[in-house]
């Protein structure tokens, strides 16, 4: 019996070895990532590596979209890394940082992350209680309209994004060169680190959205300042755009990003 119980335990141990060495493959590589991925990063078998993430996905520490091949870090993942990040000083003054921010431009500022298959708000920095903008938690936010949802997908693999956009399109009725159109923008918004919506929520409610990376360059958050027009024009050659990209290369160097560049 004992040695039974000390066998358990040491397996008990190697499973969770196991899930963690794929956890830091996901965090440490390009994601989302492909099982032939995983398997090279972790040089365990793919048979084995998919038995953990069948587990793995179950309990929220990854996730797959529906029909997909690829793999990225789940819900679970990304609120135990949000709770990690209140407690590490980077954040905590990129917190503070947005605040003034927020206060300088006189416009709400949102804090988005990518979960799943879209786009959370995790915080919002607002500069006077007399105007508020606030997207409700699990509002869809289309990725061919919404500023935010559009700066993430830009920076997303296209097998990641593409049935997303073909859904949004009409699915079946999508055309190629209606798709082309929003892989085209995509591109844009890469080589500008910027992006643009007007009104896709509401009449009148613009925004500017830029992304902050992290050391190994991957967006992490995407800042998004919202108002509504006339005053706030939504323009990426606008004075406003200009202090929305110094704030990301600013935020992205403090998180180790050393080859941020502001290109517009």
């Amino acid at each position: 019996m004992k040695n039974q119980a000390g066998k358990e335990s040491r397996q008990g141990v190697d499973a969770v070895e196991v899930a963690g060495a794929i956890l830091q493959a996901l965090l440490n590589g390009p994601r989302p990532a492909r099982l032939k991925d995983l398997e090279a990063a972790t040089g365990l078998p793919a048979a084995k590596i998919h038995r953990y993430l069948v587990s793995m996905i179950r309990c929220g520490l990854v996730m797959r979209p529906p029909n997909g091949t690829r793999y990225d870090l789940g819900l679970l993942a990304h609120q135990l890394g949000q709770v990690a990040a209140r407690d590490n000083n980077v954040v905590a003054k990129m917190e503070a940082r947005l605040a003034e921010f927020s206060a300088e431009l006189g416009e709400v500022i949102g804090v988005a992350q990518w979960v799943g298959d879209g786009v959370t708000f995790v915080n919002w920095f607002e500069s006077s209680p007399e105007f508020s903008i606030r997207l409700k938690p699990g509002l869809h936010l289309g990725i061919t309209t919404s500023a935010t949802a559009k700066l993430f997908a830009a920076y997303l693999p296209r097998d990641t994004t593409e049935p997303l956009v073909k859904a949004e399109l009409g699915g079946a009725n999508a055309t190629a060169s209606q798709i082309n159109a929003v892989y085209v923008e995509y591109a844009q918004i890469r080589a500008k680190g910027i992006s643009k919506s007007l009104g896709a929520r509401r009449t009148g409610l613009n925004a500017l959205s830029v992304p902050i990376f992290d050391w190994s360059g991957n967006v992490v958050v995407a800042i998004t300042a919202l108002g509504m027009a006339p005053r706030f024009k939504a323009d990426i050659r606008s004075d406003t755009a200009r202090k929305m990209l110094d704030l990301s290369v600013e935020l992205s160097t403090q998180l180790g990003f050393a080859h941020a560049a502001n290109s517009a």
